[in-house]
């Protein structure tokens, strides 16, 4: 049994699926939660923690279930390949590896058939966990990016610490800044990953 320490931060990690961005809750798992274009940085840092935990969270309960389901099918196989075995060594005591294996799929197709199946569907839901909670550990990245990059611009746009441009200066075109170089990074990373895809 757990201690009461982890029994609450169990509690803690569930209920954090309420925790909202721009009114989304983590439980919807919308998309938009990951676009740090959309809604104010500090909303994203703020939340970035609690979805790491809750989709952390998540993930593991998942890869406990799929492992279990594992460990019970092959304690299942075990049982259902002695049974084939014995139904044939009966009589003659000569049976195959090939003719019990054969005897244990007859026998047993069906519930072979729903262990699969159940395998299968709990591989995908912790392989669709990794992959989302991967999503919010590069989605830390970008903010620590965006946050850097918004600080320079405060930087760059403050006078007293930058100091005066000089004509020559103001005159020269302006670089790509703030919100405009977060949505071509961004884009450029989609296009990436849609290459690397593809």
């Amino acid at each position: 049994m757990a201690s009461p320490v982890v029994e609450k931060i169990i509690h803690s990690c569930e209920t954090l699926g309420g925790f909202e961005l721009g009114g989304i809750k983590l439980e919807d798992a919308e998309p938009a939660l990951l676009n740090v274009s959309e809604f104010d940085l500090d909303t994203h840092v703020a939340m970035q923690p609690a979805a790491i935990a809750y989709y952390g969270s998540l993930k593991r309960q998942a890869l406990r279930r799929l492992t279990s389901q594992q460990r019970q099918y092959e304690r299942w196989e075990k049982k259902r390949y002695a049974d084939a075995k014995a139904s044939l060594g009966a009589g003659t005591g000569k049976s195959t590896l090939a003719d019990i294996d054969a005897r244990y799929v007859i026998d047993n197709d069906a519930g072979i058939e729903k262990w699969e199946t159940d395998i299968e569907k709990a591989q995908l839901e912790f392989d669709t966990l990794d992959v989302w909670f991967e999503a919010w550990r590069q989605k830390g990245f970008s903010i620590r990016e965006y946050a850097g990059i918004e600080e320079a611009e405060r930087f760059n746009s403050n006078p007293s610490i930058s100091g005066k441009k000089s004509q020559e200066q103001k005159s020269s075109p302006q670089p790509e800044v703030g919100i405009q170089r977060i949505r071509r990074i961004i884009h450029e990373r989609k296009l990436a990953e849609g290459e690397r895809k593809g």
